[in-house]
């Protein structure tokens, strides 16, 4: 059976920390990116931003909850830091056998490479 080094992702966001809402948009933001349409002169543009999620091979698992390829784990774990004392985070090395789950990563990551 084949197995996959990875690390579990688990994060909380602390509100009340943020100086406004607009900061936490930011962080969200800045984790799973954004779509934007802006009309102008009567046309329509759409922009698409991606966020670090975006560029990191992953499966939620559930809210808050993210299993990633172990060669990014110090990427993520950076932008966490960032944030200082407005979210919290705990990262754990755990060893994939779900195969399924295996799968899912690599075509992810396929895409990102």
């Amino acid at each position: 059976m084949e197995e996959r080094p990875a690390s579990l992702l688990t994060y909380k966001t602390y509100r009340k920390k943020f100086d406004s809402v607009y900061e936490r948009n930011k962080f969200y933001r800045g984790l799973f990116g954004y779509k934007q349409t802006v009309k102008r002169n009567g046309k329509t543009y759409k922009y698409e931003k991606d966020g670090l999620m975006d560029e990191v091979p992953n499966v939620r698992i559930d809210d808050s909850v993210f299993i990633i390829i172990k060669d990014y784990t110090n990427e993520v774990d950076e932008y966490f830091q960032s944030w200082g004392n407005k979210v919290s985070h705990h990262i754990f090395k755990v060893l994939i056998e779900d195969q399924e789950m295996i799968k899912k990563i690599e075509e992810k990551e396929g895409e990102i490479a």
